[in-house]
Order: C-alpha cells, then structure tokens, then sequence
C-alpha cells in the first residue's frame, strides 16, 4: 500500500511539472504577459481523479469569468481601497451563492476579484490573460491527467477488499471456536469489540472502492477494471450482509451462553456453520497481478446450499428459542451469498 501512495505521489510530481512547462509555453505562445496564470491553474486543477479535476476546472472558471466580469470594468474607475475590495468580493460571492454554485466557486470569484483589484491598473492585459491563460492550464492539466499515467486505484481497492474478507473470515471463524471449544468462557465481549473494528475497516474499504470508481471515470485506459470493481461491489456487499449477521448472532449467542443449555449436537452444527461461512469469505474474488483469481469455486457454492438443506430439515432444537434464532439469522444470510 505504502508503495502504491509512493508511486501516485511520484505521478503527480511529474504530472505537475511537464504540465506546468507545456501551459507556460502555450500561454507565451498566444501572447500572454502573464504566462505564469496557466500554470497556476494547472497545480490547482491537478486533482486525486481525473472526474474531481474536471469538476474543480469547471468550478475555477466559472469563478474566474464571474469575478472579471464584475471587477474588470469598475476596478479602473474606484479608489483601491479595502472597503472597495470588500464590497466587490460581497457583490461576486453573492452571485456564485445566488446561482447555486458550489463553494469552490465562491473562493474562485473572490480570489479572481482579489487579483484582478490589485494587477489590472498595472496592465490592462491582466483580465483577458488570466481568463486565456486559466482555460489553458485547465486543459493542459486534464489532458496530462487523462493520458499520462491515469489516476486507477482498482489495485488499491482490491488489495483493502482482500484484507476485508480475511478480517471477516478471522472473526467468523473465532465464533466457531467459540461454539465449539470456548464455550462457557464468556468470549462475546471480545468478538464484539473485534466486530466493532470490522466496521470501521467496511466504511474504509467502501471509501476506497467508491475513489476506485471515480478515478475509472474520463480514463481511457480504465475499461478493463470496470467489471472487476462491480464485482468487488457485489463481495463489499455480501461482506456488509455478514457483518449484520455477526452482530445480531453475537447477541443471541451471549445470551444462549447465559442459560447453558448447548447440545453436543447443536455445538458442531453451530460450529460447522460458522466454519463454513469462515472458508467462503476467506475464498473470495480479489485482484492478482491484474486478473481475476478464481474464488467460490462450485464445491463452495454447493457447500452453502448443503447448509441451508441442513438448517431447514432439523428441527429439533436442543434449547428452542436460541437456537432457532442463530439458524433463522445464517439462513437469511445464506440467501444473500448465493
């Protein structure tokens, strides 16, 4: 993981400068005196994906023309004072608020005024340039994004996902030892603050999947990963149905442990369940050197259907109300994994 942030990092250090250089060039090359505006915009527009970069471009000029149109015409006919810039900044960010644009454009229309107060005395050229210039380092910026090294973070996804299920098929398993060996020792406080992490590590895991997502949005060379992260989405989602069946079967077993009553025969049950659903997430489809691993394989699949045949036919329960409720919760669970 550690190299992969190196190696983005590392990316954009060169994304940076080679569109810094082309920007200033081309602005040069149109006849700005202010060539240095296009690679301003370049830094700023060079975003985590290529989607968020196209969104804060489009967001910076929409605030860049908003605060020339206000100030460029008045600026030469005020004093250049506070009071002035203030108002000017209050008359512009009203604007961006009352069209409903997005903050970013508020801090645009102000930064603009701002620029526009202070240089447009010195040269008249400065508002045409910054807005020539500003459009230049924004498709400088995105063009560079697009083809040099395109922002993908599939790998990344895959790799959070694959540390997921491990963590999942770690706690599922404890729950059959539990069952089967610790019983009576009072194990449930401890699986549950491990569950509690396991949640933080699923929103993580959902954060990175859905920055995964975007960054494949206005990536040409992206379209291969789009399959795979729509099948990480569907094992993402099996992995949030199991973790709301381990909370809820975590409950009824503290309380099951409470009464005592565990038959030798619902104790391997309970446990072989438990054991088998463990096998099934620690199997799951991740990203291997750029393909797709083979997981759930049909023995697997034909295992969890041999549970759910098992869980319907025995209805003799050794303790009734426990034990009915910890097989009606992996019963529903199993219809969301096959």
């Amino acid at each position: 993981m550690e190299k992969k942030n190196l190696e983005s990092k590392t990316a954009l250090v060169w994304k940076m400068a080679i569109a810094s250089a082309i920007s200033w060039e081309l602005a040069k090359l149109v006849g700005s005196d202010h060539p240095y505006l296009a690679p301003i915009s370049v830094v700023l527009c060079l975003q985590t994906t290529i989607d968020q970069s196209i969104r804060y471009s489009f967001h910076r000029m929409v605030g860049t023309a908003i605060g020339i149109i206000l100030s460029a015409s008045l600026v030469s006919h005020l004093d250049m004072n506070g009071w002035i810039l203030g108002l000017l900044i209050l008359g512009g960010a009203f604007i961006a608020k009352w069209l409903k644009l997005d903050e970013s454009v508020i801090h645009q229309v102000a930064l603009t005024i701002v620029l526009i107060f202070t240089f447009e005395r010195k040269s008249k050229d400065y508002a045409f340039d910054r807005i020539v210039d500003t459009m230049i380092g924004i498709v400088v910026a995105i063009l560079i994004h697009m083809f040099l090294f395109p922002p993908d973070f599939t790998k990344k996804a895959a790799k959070s996902l694959e540390k997921l299920s491990g963590q999942l098929s770690e706690i599922l398993s404890e729950l059959s030892n539990w069952i089967q060996v610790e019983w009576g020792q009072e194990k449930g406080n401890i699986i549950e603050n491990k569950i509690n992490q396991f949640l933080q590590e699923l929103h993580s895991t959902k954060d990175i999947l859905s920055t995964a997502t975007n960054s494949l949005k206005f990536n040409p060379f992206g379209k291969k990963h789009h399959s795979l992260l729509n099948n990480y989405d569907m094992e993402l989602k099996k992995m949030s149905k199991c973790y709301d069946y381990i909370s809820t079967i975590v409950t009824t077993l503290k309380e099951w442990e409470k009464e005592g009553h565990l038959s030798s025969t619902d104790q391997k049950e309970a446990g072989t369940y438990l054991q088998t659903i463990s096998k099934f997430f620690g199997n799951l489809n991740v990203l291997q050197k750029g393909e797709l691993k083979k997981g759930n394989d049909p023995d697997m699949q034909g295992l969890l259907d041999l549970l759910q045949t098992q869980i319907r036919t025995n209805s003799q329960p050794g303790y009734p109300v426990y034990r009915d409720s910890f097989q009606l919760e992996t019963q529903k669970l199993l219809k969301n994994l096959l």
